[in-house]
């Protein structure tokens, strides 16, 4: 059960019917201890130590690299600028499904171009019925060249294998397509410049519904999300990565899921 993958199991008043609310399915403070016999900071401590490894060899190689000629996008990312002169949306760029790979490697729209390793376009099923969509890959994704690589990946499909979705179902993605190894954090302009791609991937899955993995997504503007979507449905749960880290979200993540199972039932 994907809910035991952390030191607490959370256990929803709900869980044994239908609701159409999130704070039904939202127990404040019902939690059953599970023992791991390692405390919070043993368990930060493990989780930093690779992360500070991860990015200081990361920071060696790019230094190593010689210095490009910076595209003529890249002015846009060091100076504030307008945010509607890049509309993703609108831009009339010629990107396809099926051009993704090959486009991405050569890919200079924003500044996440000096610090990646690998682009990820995401894998699955072309013909899913769900889409999973994070805001970027981690820096282990870039290593490992996988998204949602290591206990985030089965912790994630244990969450979707609950409400009986099975991988075949799914096409895995992110909205930023690089992975943020040296500053860690992307920024709005780095969603924007990649919207195109992910645009191209919803118009050619045509999915029904999507499964958003992050609280970044819960702080954009609807309206626009919809937009951004093609108006498919769509649910916003807690990213694995931070269930493994703060396992009182699952009750959140659960409701969330929930929601989906009954809409795609």
């Amino acid at each position: 059960m994907w809910l035991s993958q952390s030191a607490h199991l959370i256990i929803p008043a709900t869980a044994g019917k239908n609701t159409e609310t999130d704070s039904e399915a939202t127990p404040a403070h019902q939690t059953v201890p599970v023992s791991t016999g390692k405390s919070p900071s043993t368990t930060d401590a493990h989780i930093t130590q690779p992360v500070n490894r991860h990015r200081a060899a990361l920071q060696q190689i790019i230094s190593q690299r010689a210095p490009a000629a910076l595209p003529v996008a890249q002015k846009n990312t060091d100076e504030s600028s307008d945010s509607s002169s890049l509309n993703p949306i609108a831009d009339e760029l010629n990107i396809s499904f099926d051009t993704i790979p090959s486009t991405l490697p050569t890919c200079t729209r924003c500044n996440l171009h000096q610090e990646r390793c690998t682009p990820l376009p995401g894998y699955g099923a072309i013909n899913a019925r769900l889409l999973v969509v994070s805001s970027n890959p981690a820096p282990p994704d870039d290593s490992s060249q996988q998204l949602f690589s290591g206990e985030v990946g089965k912790l994630l499909n244990n969450m979707l294998a609950a409400i009986n979705i099975t991988a075949e179902e799914v096409f895995y993605t992110s909205q930023v397509k690089c992975a943020p190894n040296v500053s860690l954090r992307i920024s709005a302009e780095h969603m924007r410049a990649c919207l195109p791609y992910l645009s191209a991937q919803i118009q050619h899955i045509r999915p029904q519904a999507i499964l958003l993995l992050g609280q970044i997504y819960s702080q954009l503007d609807q309206n626009t999300l919809t937009q951004n979507l093609h108006n498919i449905p769509y649910v916003i749960s807690p990213h694995p990565a931070r269930l493994l880290r703060q396992s009182h979200l699952k009750a959140t993540a659960w409701a969330a899921l929930k929601q989906l199972r009954n809409y795609l039932q």
